[in-house]
């Protein structure tokens, strides 16, 4: 009898150990999920990025996996930035709504931006991005999982003229711990740096080919390359390798519907949740449908 109950003690303990290890990397990834999301708003990983098209822009994005098991991830995530003060404040706010399995996590972020005309061709801008992200938490006593909110702060450099930009960032600036007396995770801090250029071969083409590094104490350095092009400014395609502790290709395809209006899908070959998905659990596969909405738009934005 003993032996039995030692042994269901056992199984109880390594139960409890493999679900944290999940709910860990849920926590871990839940801000990822919006850094995924830079390409098509950059303000995901940099809030100096806020407020630099100067109109309005609001978007709205469903992140979805598809597999035969129950509560597939599904994400909602919306921003909107605009400018104001002639266009050298920046303001903007982000919402996060991730599930992943039978877990909510959430976070609202709002950012704020200075630009100014460094030089006739380039401008500079600094950000500041603060809110709160809140993340399940198991708690031993009850033995239920409890929401835990903590603070968010970031910081952003933009640099940028006509044709070429340049950004780095860290969207944590704060070492924090989180969990239960018995268990403590660590907030990630990655640092960003991206750039790319805008190539213009015929009136209707333009190019955008783009890198980006991101640099994160312990973890592998991770490297994106790519680009996407515009045909007309109505039709849009990307490409991009990611190479980090999952590769994968990301493609996708966005059409100006109207002046104000665009929508998007992308297409992830992996999801950075895969480390934490059984991998028989097929297609591995992640879509995004995204859609964008500037009222009283100046110009064409490739963002």
């Amino acid at each position: 009898m003993k032996s039995t109950k030692k042994y269901f003690s056992v199984i109880r303990s390594l139960f409890i150990v493999a679900l944290l290890s999940g709910i860990s990397s849920i926590s871990l990834a839940q801000k990822e999920v919006l850094y995924e999301q830079y390409l098509q708003n950059p303000m995901a990983i940099n809030p100096a990025f806020t407020g630099i098209r100067e109109d309005f822009n609001m978007l709205v994005t469903l992140r979805r996996r598809w597999f035969s098991i129950p509560n597939s991830p599904i994400t909602q995530t919306f921003a909107m930035d605009g400018s104001v003060a002639d266009g050298k404040i920046g303001l903007g706010l982000q919402a996060l709504n991730d599930r992943m399995s039978a877990f909510f996590t959430t976070g609202v972020y709002g950012s704020a931006a200075y630009h100014w005309d460094a030089t006739v061709a380039w401008k500079v801008s600094v950000g500041l991005q603060g809110g709160i992200n809140v993340l399940p938490v198991y708690d031993f006593g009850s033995n239920t999982f409890q929401n835990r909110a903590l603070g968010s702060l970031g910081a952003g450099l933009w640099v940028h003229s006509d044709q070429v930009y340049l950004g780095i960032s860290k969207p944590e600036l704060f070492t924090q711990r989180y969990g239960s007396t018995q268990s403590q995770f660590d907030y990630r801090k990655p640092l960003y740096i991206t750039a790319g250029l805008t190539l213009e071969p015929d009136e209707s083409i333009k190019l955008i080919p783009s890198v980006l590094i991101v640099q994160e104490k312990n973890q592998k350095l991770r490297l994106d390359a790519g680009a996407r092009g515009w045909y007309n400014e109505k039709v849009g395609v990307g490409v991009f390798y990611r190479m980090a502790r999952i590769n994968y290709v990301q493609l996708s395809g966005e059409v100006q519907v109207s002046g104000n209006i665009r929508v998007g899908y992308v297409y992830n070959s992996k999801a950075i949740e895969t480390t934490i998905v059984s991998q028989n659990n097929n297609p591995i596969s992640l879509h995004e449908i995204l859609l964008k909405f500037t009222p009283n738009p100046s110009r064409f934005h490739i963002n």
